[in-house]
């Protein structure tokens, strides 16, 4: 069995909690695994043939079925790996494998959602640097907040009725409203409420490292997060979230400085989605006030 829909994206932009969201509503089957990546797999490619199984954890198509076998035949299946935007590997490869199904996007405001890539860099020690200093052109977690051309790309191969681009804000502010319009989009009951009331996976800055980076070193035992039952996943996600304090508001110039290098394709997403994203091209006082 194969997916019915896909979340592919964005990184840092509530991947996680869709993936538990649409896992809530019983007329849909998750993947116990989250971000099996396999769509991305290229076997060709060296770099990827060299990853351990923590950034591919399935690298055979005979694998990523077995992942749905447990779904019932009434039920519509998914999965979430927001790694496929950004990989034209997967492009090409849901082209060949998975062509009828469907694909979600969730789109975050690109500074924030760059900043709170860096965060999670800073946390897991990849990253030493400044938010200044750190920020380069041609680094993932930068241009990984660019998502016109691959919009484009999607569009270009897929049918306009197989893709659905939302936004963080909607999911944040009105989970229950996009969720319902999510539902909708991939064929189940619309009316099915959501518990939202935890957060899954937020930003923030550890308030003890040390239990930060002993559960990051959990993650990383090969094989560990594709066999652990989801309940004991789950408890360890919610200590490791409990330990996160809010981390500081980026400051206005720096602000100011990433936005220029995004504002060309905010105004360019803004004309390809017919959407109205004026709020991301405002930058944030220390109090959270767009100015």
């Amino acid at each position: 069995m194969l997916p019915d829909f896909v979340v592919i994206g964005a990184f840092k932009a509530g991947s996680t909690s869709l993936h538990h969201y649409f896992g809530q509503h019983p007329s849909v089957f998750m993947t116990k695994v989250k971000e099996p990546n396999f769509l991305a797999f290229d076997s060709n490619n060296k770099a990827h043939a060299e990853m351990n199984r923590q950034q591919f954890m399935v690298t055979s198509l005979a694998e990523y079925e077995s992942l749905f076998d447990d779904a019932r035949v009434d039920q519509i299946k998914g999965e979430v790996s927001p790694y496929y935007l950004y990989s034209s590997v997967a492009l090409q490869r849901m082209k060949e494998i998975i062509p009828a199904s469907k694909m979600i996007a969730c789109l975050r405001n690109p500074v924030g959602r760059a900043y709170s890539h860096y965060q999670m860099r800073l946390r897991s020690g990849k990253e030493t640097k400044s938010p200044e200093e750190a920020f380069s052109e041609d680094a993932f977690w930068v241009k990984a907040s660019l998502y016109a051309d691959a919009i484009q790309s999607y569009q270009k191969i897929f049918d306009h009725d197989q893709l659905k681009f939302v936004l963080f804000d909607d999911l944040i502010n009105d989970p229950q409203t996009l969720m319902s319009e999510l539902f909708s989009f991939i064929g189940v009951d619309p009316t099915f409420q959501v518990n939202t009331d935890y957060r899954f996976n937020p930003g923030g800055t550890p308030k003890f490292p040390w239990l930060h980076h002993g559960m990051s070193a959990l993650k990383r035992i090969p094989g560990l997060r594709r066999y652990t039952p989801p309940f004991i996943r789950n408890r360890l996600a919610r200590i490791r979230d409990k330990n996160l304090a809010p981390a500081e508001v980026l400051s206005m110039d720096v602000q100011q400085q990433w936005l220029k290098f995004y504002q060309d394709d905010i105004l360019r997403v803004q004309d390809i989605l017919h959407l109205d994203l004026s709020g991301w091209l405002k930058i944030k006082n220390p109090k959270n006030q767009a100015i």
